[in-house]
């Protein structure tokens, strides 16, 4: 590149970084290093030109396909959505996973739709990629919080920007669930529950034809611990009964059943008897260390379209074929 100086160089390389290996949008790289989007896309196009980015087609077709043929064989269920993985970047796994959900999601929907979804970190993503790389092709009435949020931990304002952004891209009416996923005691759940503001949430939530949710895995670093919904010593109790995952707040062993009556009792969500009777039930899961939690919800029919990456299917088929063959 004789042309070009070292800074050129340089920034060329970030662009690329950014752009290629972080995943960011040109808007974002744009805002980010100071530049247009219309610089960002030239140097883009000067990094191939030059060598800098060389491309090589490897699409893993084949072996998706046979990944799909072998959860056919354990799982009754046809909606087994992959994302190819190119790289080892959790973060990039997990917006390319969000991508193929948020089409699917903008497809299913119908004029009078309410969507209802949960918190978390897929959902937070999911969100991003509607709002900033999706062009809508169908409205919804209403987007409505199917859970609880954590009330004193500040990521619970997350919720917050779920709901916001998601009933701006559809041009929906907004509403969330206004009280903690977990309360102390079951007479405190009960009276909340039975609260007005809190009521015709819920209601909306049952009536949703759509849920979609993150799932979670069992580890005292799964986000239900690090944000505080369960105690030490509530999630104790749970990873000894045999909880291998959470949807909802709700945890799970490797049947889909739930492992605490006592807990459940305290639980503001959508119980997961409740999410079983959605039409469309998506689940969002990426990382080898959410097999287990994956195998449970599809066993107990928590989830008829499973979204995931390559990795962590496979993952899936190792455990599947060690444990029940």
């Amino acid at each position: 590149m004789p042309n070009n100086t070292q800074s050129d160089i340089e920034l060329i390389v970030s662009v690329v970084r950014k752009y290629y290996e972080m995943g960011m949008t040109q808007d974002q790289i744009s805002s980010e290093e100071f530049i247009s989007k219309s610089t960002v896309s030239r140097l883009l196009k000067k990094a191939t030109e030059n060598g800098i980015v060389q491309f090589q087609l490897n699409y893993p077709v084949d072996s998706i396909k046979d990944i799909k043929r072998e959860f056919r064989k354990y799982f009754s269920f046809s909606n087994l959505h992959i994302a190819p993985t190119f790289t080892d970047n959790p973060e990039t796994k997990l917006r390319d996973t969000c991508r193929l959900a948020a089409n699917d999601i903008c497809n299913m929907l119908e004029k009078d739709d309410i969507l209802g979804i949960g918190w978390g970190l897929s959902m937070e993503q999911l969100t991003e990629i509607l709002s900033t790389e999706i062009i809508i092709k169908v409205k919804c009435d209403k987007v409505v919080m199917i859970d609880g949020s954590i009330a004193s931990d500040i990521n619970s304002m997350q919720s917050t920007s779920i709901i916001k952004k998601l009933a701006d891209f559809f041009s929906a009416d907004g509403y969330l669930m206004p009280v903690p996923m977990i309360v102390d005691c079951k007479e405190t759940a009960d009276i909340l529950k039975e609260d007005s503001h809190v009521r015709y949430v819920m209601d909306y939530a049952r009536k949703a034809r759509i849920a979609v949710f993150s799932i979670g895995y069992a580890s005292h670093d799964s986000v239900l611990r690090k944000r505080g919904a369960y105690s030490k010593k509530e999630y104790d109790e749970a990873l000894s009964n045999g909880a291998v995952g959470d949807i909802l707040g709700h945890c799970f062993n490797i049947a889909g059943r739930s492992v605490s009556k006592e807990t459940e009792e305290r639980i503001i969500a959508l119980s997961l008897d409740e999410v079983r009777e959605k039409e469309h039930r998506i689940g969002i899961a990426v990382g080898p260390n959410k097999a287990k939690a994956i195998i449970g919800a599809l066993r107990g029919n928590i989830v008829n379209h499973l979204y995931t990456d390559g990795d962590t299917a496979k993952e899936v088929i190792r455990i599947i074929r060690k444990t029940f063959n």
